[in-house]
């Protein structure tokens, strides 16, 4: 039979593939323990940072009725979410600039494995990075007033955010391949999703086409949908709109094509394109 690009990338992805490189994402994160450490306290020291900064936004007369530690935790857990999706850009770009993403292309498995694999792991991360922003935001006065329900539909909006930003990321890691470029470019794609979405300040007080952008930023919709569940006004609508623009982003970043292979060289073109037995 012929042995192709295509028909690696066509393989099925079975369990026990997926929780090896899982498990290789995680032994990976935790052999640099200070990176870790900083990707999982930041977000609880921005949480600080910000809800003193911005506090004065609590006095606009467009700002709602609930203490600003209140409206900016569920925003910090979106952007935070945000902030760590270029993680998997950086984790993808390393991958090839140390050949291991050769390697990959070698191996007996579906092509789309590393990326999922990234994305589990991202989602992980996220669970255990919420709840310590959670437990400083309770700290600082934070209360949440929703059902157990809304806490729950928030937890899927979260992860489901985390998915998408990984894919995204871990598609611009595999195209620019070098890690210090995957950070720049990150954070200019990071920068729009994060500011405009209603995070630090009521997207009424924003110009015009500043929420126009916001209503087609699946950052935006989290945040929403988390605020709301959090101040106990959480509706089906706004959860499902939530996870409907994640999904969106998730399938278009993934339907893309792969980036192309290489053509065989010459010399090993008869190799390359010849039949086992």
């Amino acid at each position: 039979m012929n042995v192709s690009a295509t028909t690696l990338s066509e393989r099925p992805i079975t369990i026990d593939q997926l929780a090896i490189m899982v498990r290789r994402n995680l032994r990976a994160s935790a052999r640099v323990p200070q990176l870790l450490m900083f990707s999982l306290t930041m977000p609880m020291a921005m949480l600080v940072v910000f809800s003193q900064v911005f506090r004065s936004v609590a006095d606009s007369p467009d700002s709602p009725a609930v203490s600003y530690i209140d409206f900016l935790t569920p925003a910090m857990l979106a952007v935070s979410t945000v902030m760590a999706g270029t993680n998997a850009g950086v984790a993808a770009a390393i991958d090839h600039t140390n050949g291991l993403h050769d390697r990959f292309a070698t191996l007996p498995m579906s092509a789309r494995l590393p990326g999922l694999a990234r994305t589990i792991n991202e989602g992980l991360f996220t669970l255990v990075r919420g709840a310590i922003l959670v437990v400083a935001a309770v700290a600082l006065g934070f209360r949440f007033h929703g059902s157990i329900v809304a806490a729950v539909a928030g937890v899927v909006v979260l992860v489901a955010l985390a998915a998408s930003m990984s894919a995204l990321f871990g598609r611009i890691g595999d195209r620019l391949r070098r890690p210090d470029v995957v950070q720049f470019a990150g954070m200019m794609i990071m920068m729009p999703f994060m500011f405009v979405s209603g995070a630090f300040a009521p997207l009424e007080t924003m110009p015009g086409w500043m929420q126009t952008m916001a209503a087609f930023n699946p950052v935006a919709h989290a945040t929403e949908a988390l605020r709301c569940a959090v101040l106990g006004t959480s509706t089906v609508a706004d959860t499902a709109t939530a996870l409907a623009a994640a999904t969106v982003l998730w399938v278009v970043v993934t339907v893309l094509p792969n980036e192309p292979r290489r053509r065989p060289s010459p010399r090993n073109g008869s190799a390359a394109g010849g039949q086992l037995s």
